[in-house]
Parts: structure tokens; sequence; C-alpha cells
């Protein structure tokens, strides 16, 4: 299922569109490998097994994915899926607290899902920034220069004047 998850996912990717960097010449396969790498790195939660490694592995390639993610967050085929998920996540969470009195739950549905869809979208900006930063290079800095420009939540903004300062060239 986790690797369906990451080919729904590099696939809602490709709905991005292009980007403003052209990408190396890659074949179908290649393209491919390396959106999954990305979604892998965006997607993971311990990130112990390596995954930005991975992806530092295809090098100037990556950029242009991680540069649109960074740019628009997340594709709207994948913020859907992350919706509909924390609706269903806040529906058990309340029935759960009809039999555990210390369970509350302050939030209205609609407040816990934009909260955790704004965390997704800046967790995205915040992974693709990392990772902007360690591939480095003329079109990763321009990437991370343009989103230094942009009007941010203040934590995605401080990863982002990080990388900025870290990229190299």
């Amino acid at each position: 299922m986790k690797n369906f998850n990451i080919v729904l996912a590099a696939a809602a990717l490709s709905m991005l569109g292009a980007s403003t960097f052209a990408a190396p010449e890659l074949t179908p396969e290649q393209s491919l490998e390396v959106r999954k790498a990305v979604v892998t790195w965006l997607e993971c939660e311990e990130c112990t097994e390596g995954e930005l490694e991975q992806l530092l592995k295809y090098g100037e390639a990556a950029v242009p994915t991680l540069a649109a993610t960074l740019e628009r967050g997340p594709s709207p085929a994948t913020l859907e899926k992350y919706r509909l998920h924390l609706e269903s996540s806040y529906r058990n969470l309340i029935e759960y607290s009809r039999t555990h009195d210390e369970v509350k739950i302050d939030q209205s549905e609609e407040e816990y899902v934009k909260q955790y869809l704004e965390n997704y979208q800046a967790h995205y900006a915040v992974r693709s920034a990392q990772a902007l930063a360690k591939l480095g290079g003329v079109e990763a800095r321009r990437s991370l220069e343009a989103a230094a420009k942009r009007k941010m939540r203040e934590d995605v903004n401080v990863v982002v004047q990080e990388s900025v300062k870290a990229v190299g060239r």
C-alpha cells in the first residue's frame, strides 16, 4: 500500500505542470524514479532510512519537482486525499471521545482539517527547501531565493531563509 501511495503521489506531483526550470533529459522511467524519490522524502515520517540521501543521488534532475513543490505545495489531488483522511480521523476522534472522558476535542472539524492541512503544506515546503539546499546549484538557489520573497508561515520562512544561506552554487 505504501508503494501505491508513493506512485499515486508521484503521479499527482507530475500534475503540478512544468516548472520554470529545465530538467535534464530523462526517460519516462527515470522521471518516475526521481518523482518517487521526491515523494518518499516529502512523505517520510521519521526519515531514518536514507530518504534524503536517496533523493540527492538524482542531483539536478530532482530540482524542478522540488522547486514546483516549494512554490505550489502538494498537488490538488494529494491535498484532497489528505483532507479526506483528516475528516475521517476527526470523526474517529469524536467517536473515541464519546467513550473516553479524558479525551477532549476542542476544535470543530473545519478547524481541525484547516490546521492539519496547513501543517501538511508547510511540511512539504520545509522538506523541499531542505532538499534544494543540499542539492545546490543555480536553479536550486534561484528557487529558494524566489521562495524567500514570498509570504509564508513563519516556521517555513525560517527554514527557507536558512536554506538560502546554506545552498551551494
